[in-house]
Parts: C-alpha cells; sequence; structure tokens
C-alpha cells in the first residue's frame, strides 16, 4: 500500500491511490488524481531547484497550463506543454517519466537554473 500523502510518479501509483482512497470512502477520479500530482510535483521540482518555497502552482482554469505565482501573487511563468503535443493530463497518462523530464526542464527555464 501506498502513501496517501506521496506524489505519484506514475499510472500504476495513481490507480493504487484511486483505489485506497475510493476503500476509504473518498472516490476519486483518475484525472482529478494526475492533476493534483502533476501540480504538486511541479512544485516540488520548483522548491527544489529554489531551495526553498518561493513559487506557487496552480492550474489555469482549463487545465492546460501550470501556472506558477511569486509570493506577490503575481503570476511569474507558466508551464505548458509543446503546441504539437497533448495535454499534461494525457502525457501523463500515456508516459509519466517523459512529463516528469519536461516538467523539471520547464521548471530549469522558469527559474534560470
Amino acid at each position: 500500500m501506498s502513501d496517501l500523502n506521496r506524489i505519484p510518479e506514475s499510472m500504476t501509483e495513481v490507480m493504487d491511490q484511486v483505489d485506497q482512497m475510493t476503500r476509504a470512502g473518498f472516490p476519486v477520479k483518475v484525472d482529478d488524481v494526475v492533476k493534483e500530482a502533476l501540480k504538486n510535483g511541479f512544485q516540488s521540482l520548483l522548491d527544489e531547484r529554489m531551495d526553498g518555497h518561493y513559487y506557487s502552482v496552480h492550474w489555469d482554469s482549463a487545465f492546460e497550463a501550470l501556472d506558477v505565482f511569486g509570493s506577490g501573487e503575481e503570476l511569474v511563468g507558466q508551464a505548458k506543454p509543446a503546441p504539437d503535443q497533448d495535454s499534461w493530463i494525457t502525457q501523463f497518462k500515456t508516459n509519466a517519466d517523459v512529463v516528469w523530464f519536461n516538467l523539471d526542464r520547464a521548471a530549469g527555464k522558469l527559474i534560470g537554473r
């Protein structure tokens, strides 16, 4: 059994978390767990690269981009899939490793490291 507080890094871990939450009386959709994993994972990547929590990550209203806000709640950047790529959510379902690589690269570009 995986820890519910752990960020799922693959679809197997997402499905485990969906099953655990459903059994605990909190039915969730797979896409909702993937969305939360991507948001929290990108937040973790930024925090790690910046040696602390200086930015906050939120989904845009269409769940197409991960918006990054500074301490004054100003938008400082976004992580969006390339125009010829599927959404982060669809990509995660297909190949989570590639998504994490691309999000790590986006974090690096965003903060310049």
